[in-house]
């Protein structure tokens, strides 16, 4: 059982019941803890952060949703025509509109936030240690809600249109169901968010996570990176690298590392937990747990889309994005990718890549979904070389990017471009979610040149498509609210 709470994002609006639910991924649950009861004990404290993670590790969260909506809303990957999944066919055909949507991942972020606000603001316990750091991870779950949430439902800040279509801050320790709180700016939120992140990183204490399930300070710094690198204003992408090159020099223990060639592989496709899960390459992670209690989504998680297995055939990668790793098998990243058992999608269209990245079953702890990776060490190089980039240091930006494609075995490029970085980002990240975010941040758009059988096969970059329209039930709640422009 899980404390399942059905939110209304706008205004706020929460009914909570104890439920089994379907979307249950997470190995820690929330433990029943009431929205509106005090935290008495640090117990209680560790408690509800636990639900903060609850929250984000659904099927419309982390689990599932934000991920494969990075990569179905780009040039990467299609939902295959034997899916039966009405949902993420419109996603996948770029086919949606703002009475029918078909995204949910607002209202599991928001519920993260709530439960996190709770965690910041309690007055009732002793500045303890203990107490410093968990409000710091707070902050960090609470800032990462914030950051998809706008990454999703607001305008990039790079782009210079729409600027006050943000999204609703509520920052308020105590809950109350009949705020309704209209939208903040798209600066208000990127402030909060790295209000939130920098004051984790000042204040906790605590360098080592209990496993990779849980934010820590070197989660803070890398999102810091990205947050910047994201946010382009003045100063950002300085910052962006300090940030990153923090992660790097972190490298090097046990706890935080960067993942060899030789184990690249291992590292996503293993069935052993001991090699897939909690390892020195990850910075979080959603925790999977073989409990059937406690994982009783295992059908909706991330792997059952991607894992070639049984009937669960839905999502494939293009075959133009196959073909970007060249003609030979040196890079350790395509060996992630099989033409076996490909699927025919039609006359003329080429069969669509699977993806070993996932796969559902685990020996030594029962058959359940893999962890999912959310963050990684090694996005921290990747964002340092886009923001060297940005700012005109070329050549160190092309020494660093060849560097990073030479250690996966890849090609290695002649000049620095922002096409060939997010090649490389593409390489890295495919099936984790990032394409759709590094287009968006660069305000590009994109071509699905193969294997796309929808009426939408290209995109341009100020495409409302790179905005998700504010689901109709929100609408509908709080006046307070206001439908981005493109999508009345």
């Amino acid at each position: 059982m899980k404390l399942y709470k059905y939110f209304i994002a706008a205004s706020f609006a929460a009914t909570l019941f104890s439920s089994c639910s379907e979307e249950r991924l997470l190995e820690e649950p929330v433990d029943q803890f009431q929205i509106n009861q005090a935290i008495l004990k640090e117990a209680d404290m560790r408690s509800v952060l636990n639900g903060v993670y609850d929250q984000y590790s659904t099927a419309n969260g982390f689990g599932a949703d934000i991920l494969a909506f990075g990569d179905l809303i780009s040039d990467n990957a299609f939902v295959s025509a034997a899916s039966s999944d009405v949902a993420y066919q419109n996603t996948g055909f770029l086919n949606w509109s703002s009475d029918i949507s078909d995204f949910s991942m607002l209202d599991e972020l928001y519920d993260g936030i709530i439960l996190a606000n709770l965690v910041i603001n309690d007055k009732n316990l002793e500045e303890t240690p203990t107490v410093i750091n968990y409000k710091g991870e707070a902050r960090i779950t609470r800032a990462l809600g914030y950051f998809y949430a706008v990454s999703f439902y607001s305008p990039n800040p790079t782009s210079g249109v729409n600027q006050e279509f943000g999204v609703p801050l509520n920052l308020d320790g105590v809950y109350d169901p009949r705020i309704k709180l209209p939208r903040a700016t798209v600066a208000q939120v990127y402030d909060q968010i790295i209000n939130d992140l920098t004051t984790a990183v000042n204040t906790m204490t605590e360098e080592v996570p209990v496993n990779k399930g849980y934010l820590s300070k070197t989660a803070a710094k890398l999102l810091l990176s990205r947050v910047y690198l994201t946010r382009g204003a003045a100063g950002d992408y300085e910052k962006s690298v300090q940030y990153a090159d923090e992660v790097i020099l972190s490298a090097g223990s046990t706890t935080f590392n960067f993942v060899s060639k030789a184990l690249y592989a291992n590292y996503f496709a293993s069935a052993l937990p001991a090699t897939s899960e909690n390892q020195a390459e990850t910075v979080w992670e959603i925790n999977m747990d073989s409990n059937p209690s406690e994982n009783l989504g295992v059908n909706e998680a991330l792997s059952s889309f991607y894992a070639n297995s049984g009937q669960k055939k839905r999502f494939l990668f293009t075959e133009t994005f196959y073909n970007s790793f060249g003609p030979t098998n040196s890079d350790v990243r395509k060996g992630l990718l099989t033409k076996a058992g490909q699927l025919d999608e039609g006359p003329g269209v080429p069969k669509g890549v699977w993806t070993r990245k996932y796969i559902v079953s685990m020996t030594g702890k029962g058959a359940y979904t893999q962890n999912v990776k959310v963050l990684r060490m090694s996005e921290a190089y990747l964002n340092k070389i886009e923001a060297l980039f940005k700012l005109g240091r070329l050549g160190e930006a092309l020494t660093q990017l060849n560097a990073f494609a030479a250690s996966r075995g890849g090609s290695t490029y002649t000049t620095a471009t922002i096409d060939n970085i997010l090649n490389e980002r593409r390489k890295e990240f495919f099936g984790e979610g990032q394409r759709f975010f590094d287009l968006k941040r660069n305000n590009l758009g994109f071509a699905k040149t193969s294997n796309c059988y929808s009426i939408v096969c290209s995109v341009e970059g100020n495409s409302k498509l790179f905005v998700i329209p504010m689901p109709l039930r929100e609408m509908n709640v709080n006046p307070m609210m206001e439908q981005y422009p493109d999508w009345r």
